[in-house]
């Protein structure tokens, strides 16, 4: 199918995402809020490792999402590394949110960089099989991707790879910059699907297991029948990524 012939045009289902890092010296500070989700993390650092890790989960799906935190602790002590990781030994990332655990190995690369820097991402036609999913850092346009389902077409590197699959390759192959916006746009993309669903139908995490069992931290077979949904808990007012954490002003 023709690149063009992708893009759900003028569709109402447009997702946003928007991620801000602000670093100094000593701390890394990350908020990141889309429809379903608000957090902001707090990261002390020495110029080498991470020191200290606490969050502020301001919004979230589940009950539980909040208790995460203890599992964020897992990062201290972690280096500071001019290309960002895809893995972690020592950290197994379905035990941790995801959400914070991504942004926390963005940070691991962040942190050594002191400035305000800034992504949004945004996916047109976010719960069809057709979608268009762009990024943006600081305004400038990183990725301009058509998906088909997990399939991007593009005119870059990431032509006819499945974001499913394509990690090890990323990064085996991909410049630093480049690996780091794969990783924020490939979770946005994946949370831009659920834009369909009306959450607030499953009462608990538990009714949702066979999908999506050991994914996160709450997906846990110990702890998701005690994830209540949160009700009202989505935001259906985002018309634009400057009506996310516009308390850090418009977004650029």
């Amino acid at each position: 199918m023709p690149v063009q012939a992708m893009q759900a045009i003028d569709s109402p289902h447009v997702f946003y995402r928007r991620v801000i890092f602000e670093v100094s010296t000593s701390e890394c500070r990350v908020a990141m809020e889309d429809e379903h989700h608000f957090f902001v993390l707090n990261i002390g650092h020495d110029g080498q490792r991470i020191t200290s890790v606490s969050s502020d989960a301001r919004r979230t799906p589940w009950s539980i999402c909040p208790q995460a935190e203890r599992k964020l602790q897992e990062f201290v002590g972690q280096p500071l590394r001019q290309r960002i990781a895809v893995n972690l030994a020592d950290i197994d990332g379905k035990q941790q949110c995801t959400h914070q655990y991504d942004l926390l190995m963005v940070a691991l690369s962040q942190a050594l960089r002191p400035g305000r820097r800034e992504y949004v991402a945004k996916v047109v036609g976010a719960m069809h099989e057709h979608r268009h999913a762009e990024l943006f850092l600081d305004g400038e346009k990183l990725l301009d991707w058509r998906l088909r389902g997990t399939r991007i077409e593009s005119q870059d590197a990431f032509d006819q790879r499945d974001l499913r699959t394509l990690m090890s390759w990323a990064e085996a192959s991909l410049d630093d910059q480049t690996l780091e916006a794969l990783y924020v746009q490939r979770r946005a993309v994946m949370v831009a699907a659920s834009k369909g669903f009306n959450l607030d139908m499953i009462a608990n995490a538990g009714v949702a297991m066979k999908a999506r069992a050991g994914a996160c931290f709450v997906f846990q077979p110990e702890r998701a029948d005690s994830a209540l949904r949160i009700i009202g808990s989505t935001r259906g007012d985002v018309n634009h990524a400057d009506d996310l954490l516009t308390e850090w002003g418009k977004a650029r």
